[in-house]
């Protein structure tokens, strides 16, 4: 049994200082990728930035600190306000760097009422669900759990009584987290993009005997994702059949096709 040490150097932008900590031979195996979760923020929750923006920088991120390096992916922590609050049609802080300590003791956020925030937050994990690396859940995130910086960041977990929009955004997690595990092309396969543009991102990820199609849409309307295999597939976050190489994704929604 292997143990892998991940180290947390707080910084958004400079890839090359988080590099510098990376070598599984004599430094940690990998590093919390603060680069990566700017970007997944900019472009699926708070919708700065288009989703080929996101796609083009995975690309450069994938082999970024090394091959053998193994990267913690995550939405949200300790040092943060709740990403929830993000993913809100109109985001409770305009900037992605932002603490949030702004509103630490003082008008602490309530839940959102929208389902849309919700969405968003899942479509955020589906990133880092359905790529390589070692993707961290801050506790409560998987309900929407809502604060500010720290310490309401740290707010006492709910166990009970959630809404439908928690409900339904702990059992879209726990789908995605069942998706990953039953395919190793999702943990450590090769990534393709069919598809990048500024709401919808399609991608194939295969490996040895593994082949896997995703389609995230952080759009608020319907698109259509093409490219795929033309034909029996089974679309694995609803556990429908589907034909055909072009498949409707929802607004807010991510699909993730498997040929049969």
């Amino acid at each position: 049994q292997r143990f892998y040490m991940v180290g947390e150097t707080y910084d958004f932008g400079n890839r090359d200082y988080l590099k510098s900590f990376v070598d599984p031979g004599t430094k940690l195996d990998g590093q919390f990728d603060f680069p990566l979760r700017l970007k997944i923020v900019q472009s699926v929750l708070m919708r700065q930035k288009p989703m080929s923006d996101l796609s083009g920088f995975m690309d450069s991120n994938d082999t970024f600190y090394g091959a053998s390096a193994i990267m913690s992916t995550w939405v949200g922590n300790h040092d943060l306000g709740r990403a929830i609050h993000l993913g809100e049609d109109t985001p409770l802080w305009s900037d992605p760097y932002s603490d949030g300590k702004d509103r630490s003791w003082v008008s602490q956020p309530g839940l959102p009422s929208s389902k849309s925030a919700f969405e968003r937050l899942a479509n955020a994990f589906a990133v880092i669900f359905t790529n390589k690396g070692a993707p961290l859940v801050y506790y409560g995130d998987e309900i929407g759990l809502p604060g500010a910086g720290d310490p309401d960041n740290r707010r006492m977990m709910q166990w009970t009584g959630w809404t439908t929009n928690q409900t339904w955004l702990r059992d879209r997690i726990k789908t995605l987290l069942g998706i990953r595990a039953a395919h190793p092309a999702l943990r450590r396969g090769t990534r393709v993009t069919l598809t990048a543009s500024n709401d919808l991102w399609v991608f194939k990820m295969s490996t040895a005997g593994d082949e896997v199609f995703v389609a995230i849409n952080r759009g608020d309307s319907a698109q259509t994702a093409s490219g795929l295999p033309s034909g029996a597939m089974t679309e694995l976050v609803t556990g429908t059949s589907v034909t055909g190489a072009s498949q409707p994704v929802p607004a807010r929604e991510t699909r993730i096709f498997f040929a049969k």
